[in-house]
Parts: structure tokens; sequence; C-alpha cells
């Protein structure tokens, strides 16, 4: 099984040592796309920004042969749409947490980064339908640069406010929303605290190995092709054929 994983290198090899045995995490490091990326992703207008990268990099993906592709924000930029461009399944580590949460309890809250993200977050759990178990949203009010130094000072304030969302808001499960917040400190929080601490870098990763081995992708009457695109060829390999 060969997943692409949208992001730095050091994260990779975090979910290469995570995957089963026989899977094989890669990044495309060779592939050079046409457009940028923000440095981070901090506010919608970043958000929008990013999909035209994360379309060019998808359908180079299912061209490589790769049986499916983790994006690398919990904001799930562009997620939808690139779904409509391929077959093979496309995780975001935002939805993927969201559901998996209400797996693990009945209510949960979500840990943001910064301000700014918070009504972003809250408009992504009214859309997945979950708003009716969101316990609250925190923010951790610090920038995604800083968050990635991974400084003990940042670590003690994530972990009192995460068990502020249980002893004050209800949450029986705790979601990391950001995925430098989930790689700088989520194994350390999950290991420290006596609750569900989710970490959707992980989890995305383990989703996707599940809906491979089971054969799933998501659904074309879900995800269309773009006529248009279909017919110039400009999708994935598996959608020229």
């Amino acid at each position: 099984m060969r997943i692409c994983y949208l992001g730095v290198e050091e994260r990779r090899q975090y979910l290469q040592a995570l995957a089963a045995p026989g899977t094989i995490v890669d990044n495309m490091a060779d592939y050079v796309p046409k457009n940028p990326k923000p440095i981070s992703i901090e506010s919608l207008y970043e958000e929008y920004m990013s999909t035209p990268r994360l379309f060019e990099m998808v359908v180079e993906a299912e061209r490589r042969g790769f049986d499916a592709v983790l994006t690398g924000c919990f904001g799930d930029p562009g997620v939808d749409a690139a779904r409509e461009l391929v077959s093979i399944p496309v995780i975001g580590p935002g939805e993927a947490s969201l559901h998996t949460a209400c797996m693990l309890g009945y209510r949960f809250s979500i840990i943001c980064p910064i301000d700014t993200t918070v009504r972003p977050t809250r408009i992504q759990v009214v859309k997945a339908g979950l708003e009716s178990r969101l316990a609250s949203l925190r923010s951790l009010n610090e920038s995604i640069v800083s968050i990635r130094q991974g400084s003990e000072a940042t670590y003690r304030k994530l972990h009192d406010i995460a068990q502020a969302c249980v002893k004050e808001d209800g949450a029986d499960v705790v979601i990391l929303g950001c995925a430098s917040l989930a790689f700088a400190f989520g194994d350390r929080l999950a290991s420290e605290v006596g609750f569900p601490v989710i970490n959707g870098l992980k989890l995305s990763l383990k989703i996707a190995e599940m809906l491979v081995g089971a054969g799933l992708s998501h659904s074309k009457l879900a995800y269309p092709f773009p006529p248009k695109l279909q017919e110039h060829g400009l999708l994935g390999h598996d959608a020229r054929q």
C-alpha cells in the first residue's frame, strides 16, 4: 500500500513509523508544484490560498499510482473538491477527527491554535452536522510558527486547556485542531491525561489504511468527476481510463 502525505519530511517520517507493515508513506518530495503555499494556515484566506497546490498534488499522486492521499491541515481546505479529481481516497485530518470523536464519547472539545481559526473550525463542525456534540472550542492563541518550536511553556498551556475542556466544558474527548499542534504535542498529551486526545495526523493515516484495505473510496455520486476536466484529460490516472 502506498500513501501520499502532503506535508513536510519530518512528519512523513513520523507517519511512516506509525504505518502498518507493508505501508509506504511518501510525500512526493521530488515533485515541484506550480502553485505556491502559505507558510502556515491561520485564516480562511490562507485555507483558500492553499487549495490550488492541493488539487495539483492530489492529481499527481493518483497518476503516480498512490492508493490514498492524506492532506496536512486540520481545516481540510479543498478536500471535498479534491475528491472530485481522483478515484483514490483523500483523507483530511479534521473530518477524520470529528467523526472519530463521536465514536469515543458523547461530547468533544477542539483546541485551536490561534483565535483566527476558531470561527472556521466552528463552521467545519456545523458542516459535519456535529454541532450538538460540540462541548467547546478553545484557543491556545499562539501562532503556528510558535507552536512548531515545541516549547515546554506551550505544552503546559495546552495541557491546562485540555483539562479545562473536560472539567469545565463537559467534554469526553479532546481534539487537537491543528496538525502542527498534534505533531508537536499530541503523543505526550495523550499519555499524560486520562481521556482520549485525538491526533488527526495519526488518525488520518490509520483511516486511509483501513479504507484501502477494505477496498473503499469516496462515492462518485457525491464527488463526481468535473466533466470539462475529464474531457481534457486533466484528472488523475484512474479517471482517464
